[in-house]
């Protein structure tokens, strides 16, 4: 006899909630626009910093102390943003952190020292706590059944910002290059970084003007037991160990991104590939492009066919593998810019790959590690370790990267050597999967 019980029961489980899509195009808008505010400097970075009459021995350094400082103020700032908004909703909060970004990428584009740089980038982390909410506002309006997906689009969001950041950032940076006109006591002659600057700040005030009227809260968190000393009472292993892994792939990964700039930029005479800003704009911009439908399709099918615990753990067998490939493109600088840009996209397309599915993987674990009303502050804490990886990250390249092109030192000791540290730390991510308990598969409800 046929159990209608359980035939009920199986087509309910296979059935796939859909995704809220206003909801998510609204979230997803924050993100892109948060994300391009951030990552618009990266062509220019490098020679910013020349500009301020720091020599290229030290240009890794300082680099990553200004990649580093939006990352402090996110440490910071990340669990009072998590707890916060539990108490007053996640709107408010998101609002708040899309109008800071807005203000502190036209302060960045005014630097005229080193000391600026740092000092805006750090408020302008110590200001919005976007990166941590937004993914609580993405596991609210979604289920066990359409997750993946919601969050495997987080990296196209990202990906959309990458575009649309290093092309505004590499192409407008310097505007009297471009237009004849600008020279003299023309502001943008002054301030040769700011043009770029104020086309990006529109995009976060445009996701506070669409956020202001669209976004809706989510979830209200009725529970009494909401203060902050409390959160001891709610961590389990689980969540200790994903707190940790995910601070070590921002702190691998971060780090590692950070020299992939330097080692494009950095004169052949150095061992880098001497790429102008233009050149690297191309690159990130392909790499972005790639990464997009590399999201949409294959994170969701690779996460469906594999569970989530053991698909993390595989992945973490190629990170350290995709970090050293990139350190590798030293040795291919002899061949002409349009060969290298190939290479280097590929290689970057690589690394992207495994870096994107560990970061999407590791944000669901962490979700999935909780009950429903702790969200706000397991996500504020996770995403305050992880800008600490972050923070330390862009630091440890930045030093590493200087002392290789400023000693002649044979392999394993010169321009790779920066590389193979991170890859040897992203390898340890594997010791400490084993300890995660099977339930991370599954939401708490």
């Amino acid at each position: 006899m046929i159990n209608n019980s359980n035939i009920s029961l199986n087509i309910e489980e296979n059935i796939i909630t859909p995704l809220p899509k206003l909801k998510l195009f609204i979230i997803l808008t924050v993100l892109t626009s948060e994300m391009a505010s951030l990552m618009y400097i990266t062509p220019f970075l490098t020679f910013m910093i020349k500009s301020f009459n720091i020599d290229e021995e030290n240009i890794g350094y300082y680099s990553g102390v200004i990649l580093s400082s939006y990352m402090t103020g996110q440490f910071f700032s990340n669990l009072f943003w998590g707890y916060l908004s539990e108490k007053v909703g996640l709107k408010p909060i998101i609002l708040f952190g899309l109008l800071s970004s807005s203000v502190c990428t036209i302060l960045f584009g005014l630097s005229k020292s080193i000391i600026w740089a740092i000092f805006v980038r750090l408020l302008h982390g110590l200001l919005s706590g976007n990166l941590g909410v937004s993914r609580t506002y993405l596991y609210l309006i979604t289920d066990k059944t359409n997750e993946t997906k919601a969050f495997s689009l987080f990296p196209v969001a990202i990906c959309v910002g990458a575009i649309i950041a290093p092309a505004i950032g590499g192409l407008l940076e310097t505007p009297s290059k471009i237009w004849s006109d600008i020279n003299g006591n023309h502001i943008f002659n002054i301030y040769p970084y700011l043009l770029p600057s104020i086309i990006i700040s529109f995009l976060p005030f445009i996701g506070f003007i669409m956020g202001l009227f669209f976004i809706k809260e989510p979830y209200k968190n009725e529970t009494e037991n909401t203060e902050l000393g409390t959160t001891t009472f709610v961590l389990n292993k689980n969540i200790y160990i994903c707190i940790y892994l995910y601070f070590n792939i921002r702190l691998s990964l971060i780090g590692s991104d950070n020299l992939f700039p330097l080692l494009l930029t950095t004169s052949k005479k150095n061992n880098g590939l001497e790429f102008s800003p233009n050149n690297v704009a191309i690159v990130f911009m392909c790499s972005a492009v790639f990464l997009m439908i590399y999201s949409i399709i294959f994170i969701p099918l690779l996460k469906n066919y594999f569970g989530l615990l053991k698909l993390f753990s595989i992945v973490q067998i190629f990170n350290p593998l995709s970090i050293f490939c990139i350190s590798l493109l030293s040795d291919f600088n002899i061949l002409n810019n349009t060969i290298l840009s190939i290479i280097s996209c590929i290689f970057f397309i690589m690394k992207g790959s495994f870096a994107t599915l560990s970061v999407v993987l590791i944000n669901l674990m962490i979700n999935n590690s909780t009950e429903k009303k702790y969200l706000g502050r397991i996500n504020g804490i996770s995403q305050s370790f992880a800008a600490l990886g972050s923070i330390i990250g862009p630091i440890v390249s930045g030093v590493l990267y200087s002392w290789s092109i400023k000693n002649d030192y044979k392999f394993p000791l010169d321009i790779h050597f920066s590389f193979m540290i991170f890859s040897i730390m992203s390898f340890t991510n594997l010791l400490f999967v084993s300890f995660i308990d099977d339930s991370i598969n599954n939401r708490i409800e």
